[in-house]
């Protein structure tokens, strides 16, 4: 059903009183106390029929500053009502927005957690390897332009300019044994030519026995030797040949050379010829084996196999400082041994000059000086050799030399240990006037002794 029209009169209101004043109709005067609240919405009925003088009436009464509420009041009434209304929020806390948050910043942990445990060790891995790359191609840079400047290549040259020194001088040797109707053979090893006229030093358990020893130098040259000598105690042989244009070697001073020096030796192991290694003096002064119980022997790392005994090993100048002769176990393991070339010059002068070497002889037995011998006997070091034995009538007995002295130096030369003492006497020719310092009961005494002939029976 149809409303009414709000221009047409209300059923419940008496037509007749129309035009006059009502309750409902606002033509009274504003009081200027009061504020005017303006209606926007609807409009009763009776103010839809007033004429258009009274509304213009109103409105100039509402736009009167004087009567009118000032509209920065209300305003202001406004701004304050909207912080109320904001503080009210504030204290009961905006539900759904915090809620909202609080989920949200749940699920960024979880996927962030997530990230890490699956990308992380990836990521890990990425910036390990450009931090590794980055220094490696720094490491590259640095060397390539280092190289440039030939550091290790003048070592190298270095290297193989002691190689190519010594080689020319270095030879292969084949001791040949006839037995039984068939050549078998009996040795093979490596020498050193040691003189223009064809003198070749090398160990004696690579020719002993030997009915035939044929040399290959290294211009592949061969040619038939001859044994001019052996010697057993040093593990010593002489050989020569009839050649011509022979380069030899020069002889180094074992003495001098100091442990961790470089060295390098030149042989033939297991037949491949003139091979050259490296590496450095590891000790001094070592024991032979059971069969050589007075040698003093190099130690050094450089590998040796057989087939290197008898070649040399040389220093950084290329010259002679030991003849290799043997190594530690059944095949190389880092130690191997050579004759020093202090004795081996000294066989090399005897087997080439008699054909034989002749020793010198002290009679005594020689031990190491023990530290408690230095303290009871208050020595400044352990260096000398203690005489555990004098024979009866032997030089050393003579010449008033008995057990328990400590003999320290022999001529000029200060006695370093027992098997130094050894070699000593061995190299002195027979008959020569030694002049000896010892300890005796903590007293230092100068004697003299002559050196007799070793005999050859002597151990």
């Amino acid at each position: 059903m149809d409303s009414p029209s709000e221009f047409e009169p209300s059923e419940f209101e008496p037509s007749g009183l129309e035009g006059s004043p009502t309750d409902r109709q606002h033509n009274r005067l504003p009081d200027p106390r009061r504020p005017r609240v303006v209606f926007t919405g609807q409009a009763d009925a009776s103010d839809q029929e007033r004429s258009p003088e009274e509304t213009s009436h109103e409105e100039s009464e509402l736009r009167s500053p004087s009567e009118s509420f000032p509209v920065s009041e209300l305003a202001k009434n406004s701004g304050t009502a909207d912080r109320g209304q904001r503080r009210d929020r504030s204290a009961t806390g905006d539900v759904p927005s915090s809620s909202s948050s609080g989920i949200g910043f749940f699920i960024f942990s979880i996927v962030f957690v997530l990230g890490l445990f699956f990308l992380g060790p990836e990521m890990v891995e990425r910036y390990q390897y450009s931090f590794v790359r980055g220094k490696m191609l720094a490491e590259y840079e640095f060397a390539v332009e280092n190289l440039g400047r030939q550091p290790l290549t003048d070592v190298s040259n270095a290297y193989q300019m002691v190689a190519l020194s010594v080689r020319p001088s270095v030879v292969s040797i084949n001791a040949i044994k006839d037995g039984s109707g068939r050549v078998e053979e009996n040795g093979m090893g490596s020498g050193v030519i040691m003189s223009t006229d064809g003198f070749i030093l090398t160990n004696q358990h690579v020719v002993r026995g030997a009915d035939s020893i044929l040399i290959q130098l290294h211009d592949r040259r061969q040619f038939v030797a001859t044994l001019v000598g052996e010697d057993e105690l040093s593990d010593l042989a002489l050989l020569k040949i009839e050649a011509p244009d022979l380069i030899p070697a020069t002889w180094g001073d074992s003495e001098q050379v100091n442990v961790g020096s470089i060295v390098w030796a030149i042989g033939s192991p297991y037949g491949f010829q003139h091979t050259v290694t490296s590496g450095i003096i590891s000790g001094k002064n070592r024991p032979g084996d059971i069969n050589h119980p007075t040698q003093s022997l190099l130690q050094t790392d450089a590998a040796v196999n057989p087939g290197n005994s008898g070649g040399p090993l040389v220093d950084a100048q290329g010259r002679v400082i030991g003849i290799n002769t043997s190594i530690f176990g059944d095949s190389f393991q880092g130690i191997s041994f050579a004759v020093p070339s202090e004795t081996a010059k000294f066989i090399y002068r005897e087997l080439s000059s008699k054909g034989a070497v002749t020793r010198g002889y002290l009679g005594v037995k020689p031990v190491e000086v023990k530290h408690r011998d230095a303290m009871r006997l208050q020595l400044p070091d352990l260096d000398g050799a203690m005489l555990s034995q004098v024979v009866e009538g032997a030089p050393a007995f003579t010449a008033g030399i008995r057990s328990f002295d400590i003999i320290r130096q022999w001529n000029d030369v200060e006695v370093k240990n027992f098997k130094h003492l050894y070699r000593l006497a061995e190299m002195t020719r027979p008959d020569t006037l030694v002049q000896v310092k010892l300890i005796r009961d903590g007293k230092e005494q100068v004697t003299q002794v002559v050196v007799g002939r070793r005999p050859e029976s002597t151990p």
